[in-house]
């Protein structure tokens, strides 16, 4: 019994490395391949854990030589407690009750502050602030992993106080990298892990943030520097008639720190990458190269498959390989758009799970006999019995189940106090995206409340994710009602947004600053309302209409049509219905088993002596 609990211990330790981190999405396009005359990007922030509510911080003035606090990073509920940012969303008195008696967030180190702080709104990740400098964000392997303050390292940032800095001190793209690579320089960058093995830190050591304003577009990567204590980091500016996308990886190759009008960069990017022969030092540097982590196998995939999609859908025409090495080296950094594109493509782009490719997530065993896109984590069977020695992926859409949100940033180059987002809580292909705007006192309560703790109708995400959950067991029939919906609730939108933005402008103009802030608030909270009320009406339609393999319709005649979806026949065929079908995929011999338990017993007993012959103790990677 003590061998068994010995073996249940080390599979549930194993099965750890399998719960799904942060992994997102950012897609960036330049003003001229914009309708809207500035650049936009995009995040989908693919979190199975992460905290959802998003939220307004204000606008602050600051007494003389003060001081700001900067936090360890947080992405479960609640990230963030305390005042100092000014949202009530974060006071402890407003945080759920009858579960955790949480206590305010204390910093892990000071900076010096500003005068003035300007407004953002901010989810996991900031998102857009009052003068219209915006990001997205997607976690990225790295060479080099590190340690937080407090945590036994020395470094003080993470990518999220680091773009909250950005947020609350710039107003261009171009300033909020250099004051972010200056930063994590000064003070010393880490990742968002710093627990576990070797592979799990260095997949989570680097980011990469789409990084917008009116004008110009960039991206902009970073990682820690091999002493723990400072960062290196490099940005290149995205064509003005371009398109980006990252999929966690790196993505800029060729640097010239020399052209400063399109590269951004720390003074020991070529020293470090010569120093570890990341780089001989006479061919051309390649950050990617020098500076990213490969992931095992064949699973690079993960990364460049949504790369190549994104390019191919914004220029049908492009001649590119869905097939490329670990590291995109045959794939352009950008690529011309086919025509200037706006938010409704954007939003097509990240609901994407390339259908009517030959990666197709909807097709095939794996989607089920309905189409089912969702490819779940497969957590510890990857070390069940028969496994050992194998190793697998999924493809991974752009589109996600486990999406905490995402949204489309839109910048107005005519009149700052304009600018808002498109966004959706939950994945892209089960959610409403609204018009919110930056200059609003608060966002939507229906957006800045709940958790994962427990479900509420009072919150969008969980309406959206019961949806999205429900219409995933028929997606082939259910999907169609939500994308009618989807277009329905979206157009509407879309068509008052100039009626909405000429009255602000108006109130703007005759009655103020306080009036116009009150306006747009109440016209984001008006959007919100109408997007949620729907999804809840649709939910009951998709529940009335699809169930128990079944699909009901016609209910105003005297007897309501009722027909049963049945299954494809290559399913059928597939699991044997015409008949035995030999598999081995289930079958585990018994020389199977004992070879599995063999492999247990010793693994066991060597993890025994050695832990007896050292002393340093093992840290495994936290569950997030």
């Amino acid at each position: 019994m003590r061998l068994l609990g010995c073996f249940f211990a080390f599979l549930t330790l194993v099965a750890a490395k399998f719960i799904e981190t942060d992994k997102c999405t950012a897609i960036l396009v330049g003003a001229k391949a914009s309708t809207s005359g500035s650049p936009m990007t995009t995040q989908t922030n693919d979190c199975s854990s992460c905290d959802f509510r998003i939220a307004k911080v204000p606008q602050k003035n600051h007494a003389p030589n003060s001081t700001r606090d900067v936090v360890l990073v947080s992405q479960v509920y609640p990230r963030y407690v305390g005042t100092d940012r000014g949202a009530p969303e974060y006071f402890k008195e407003n945080l759920q009750k009858g579960f955790y008696d949480w206590t305010e967030t204390k910093g892990i180190g000071k900076i010096p502050q500003v005068e003035t702080t300007y407004g953002y709104i901010e989810g996991v990740y900031p998102l857009i602030n009052e003068h219209q400098l915006a990001i997205g964000e997607s976690t990225c392997p790295a060479r080099f992993w590190t340690k937080p303050a407090t945590q036994g390292g020395k470094a003080l940032f993470d990518i999220t106080e680091l773009a909250r800095v950005a947020f609350e001190r710039t107003k261009t793209a171009r300033d909020a990298i250099k004051l972010m690579g200056s930063l994590a320089e000064q003070y010393g960058y880490y990742g968002a892990e710093w627990e576990g093995d070797e592979e799990d830190l260095l997949v989570e050591a680097g980011e990469t943030l789409t990084v917008a304003d009116t004008k110009e577009g960039w991206v902009f990567h970073i990682l820690p520097d091999d002493t723990g204590a400072s960062a290196i980091w490099v940005a290149q500016r995205v064509p003005d008639n371009h398109i980006v996308a990252i999929g966690n990886q790196f993505i800029i190759h060729h640097v010239n720190l020399t052209d400063s009008d399109n590269f951004l960069g720390s003074a020991n990017l070529y020293d470090i990458a010569k120093k570890h022969d990341f780089w001989d030092g006479k061919s051309p540097f390649d950050f990617t190269a020098a500076y990213a982590h490969r992931r095992p196998g064949e699973s690079y995939y993960y990364s460049t498959r949504r790369q190549w999609r994104v390019f191919t859908l914004a220029n049908p025409n492009l001649t590119l390989s869905p097939y490329t090495d670990a590291f995109g080296t045959d794939y352009p950094f950008s690529v011309e758009t086919a025509k200037p594109l706006d938010a409704k493509d954007l939003i097509r782009f990240q609901r994407d799970h390339y259908e009517n490719t030959p990666f197709d997530l909807t097709q095939g065993p794996q989607s089920g006999p309905y189409g089912n896109p969702d490819r779940y984590s497969v957590g510890e069977n990857a070390f069940a019995p028969g496994t050992q020695g194998k190793s697998g992926f999924f493809e991974r859409g752009i589109s996600l189940y486990r999406t905490t949100y995402s949204y489309v940033t839109m910048a107005n180059p005519k009149d700052a106090n304009l600018a808002f987002l498109w966004y959706g809580p939950y994945a892209p292909h089960a959610t409403s995206y609204t018009p919110i705007f930056a200059k609003v006192s608060a966002v939507p309560a229906l957006k800045s409340q709940g958790s994962l703790l427990q479900f509420t109708f009072n919150a969008s995400f969980w309406i959206n994710a019961l949806l999205g959950n429900y219409a995933g067991h028929f997606y082939k029939y259910a999907m169609p009602a939500v994308a009618t919906v989807q277009l329905d609730v979206e157009t509407k939108a879309a068509n008052a947004l100039p009626n909405v933005q000429a009255k602000a402008q108006n109130i703007l103009a005759t009655q103020g600053e306080a009036a116009f802030v009150a306006y747009l608030t109440s016209a984001s909270n008006n959007f919100a309302t109408v997007a949620h009320d729907a999804f809840v009406a649709l939910f009951y339609d998709v529940v009335t209409r699809f169930h128990d393999g079944t699909i009901f319709g016609n209910f105003t005649k005297e007897s309501m049509d009722v027909k049963a979806m049945g299954y494809p026949i290559w399913w059928l065929e597939e699991v044997g219905y015409f008949g035995p079908k030999e598999s081995q995929s289930f079958a585990v011999t018994a020389v199977e088993i004992l070879g599995a338990i063999a492999v247990v017993t010793l693994s066991v007993a060597l993890g025994f002596w050695l832990g007896r012959r050292s002393s340093k103790t093992t840290a495994y990677a936290l569950i997030k």
